[in-house]
């Protein structure tokens, strides 16, 4: 459903524009790397996916992000800090933000890497970007274009220095 990438300026006859995309492609950004929809009935009110990143970021990544985009020990965490988010009422559409003590800390787990804690925590911060309430604070294309070039090319870099690493 279209309609659910679309802000305010679309619906109240607004002309489509480059800050009206830009807000849509922070949401789908959003939407892939949560794997949860505009949609989802967590979202009512004024609490919507953007807000849920915000509030959470970075400190919790683990809880947001797509368990299906970490490694295998860190996939089972994220599942597990999913779930006790989704079985404990509270604040933000009964959906309990905080996460055990334990899954909070990801240098006690060692099972996200910095680097990708790094990435993913920037990528979310250019969905976020993106899909600001007011158009002037949208960020532009060009820019996300250099950051997610820039992302991709630390991300690279630190996995090919993990692999020399083990093979040394």
């Amino acid at each position: 459903m279209l309609l659910c990438y679309v802000f305010a300026e679309y619906a109240t006859g607004g002309a489509p524009s480059k800050e009206g995309d830009m807000y849509s492609y922070g949401i789908l950004v959003l939407e892939v790397f949560t794997r949860r929809r505009p949609t989802d009935l967590m979202f009512q009110d004024n609490f919507n996916l953007h807000n849920f990143v915000k509030t959470v970021l970075p400190d919790k990544l683990v809880q947001i992000v797509d368990s299906s985009l970490l490694p295998r020990g860190a996939e089972e965490n994220a599942l597990r800090a999913g779930e006790y988010g989704r079985n404990n009422g509270g604040n933000n559409g009964g959906i309990e933000i905080e996460v055990e003590e334990e899954n909070n800390n990801f240098e006690n787990r060692n099972r996200i890497s910095a680097h990708l804690q790094k990435c993913l925590v920037s990528i979310f911060q250019i969905g976020l970007a993106c899909s600001e309430e007011s158009p002037n604070e949208r960020i532009n294309i060009g820019d996300v274009t250099k950051e997610l070039q820039h992302i991709r090319s630390s991300f690279i870099d630190a996995e090919n220095r993990g692999r020399r690493r083990r093979f040394t």
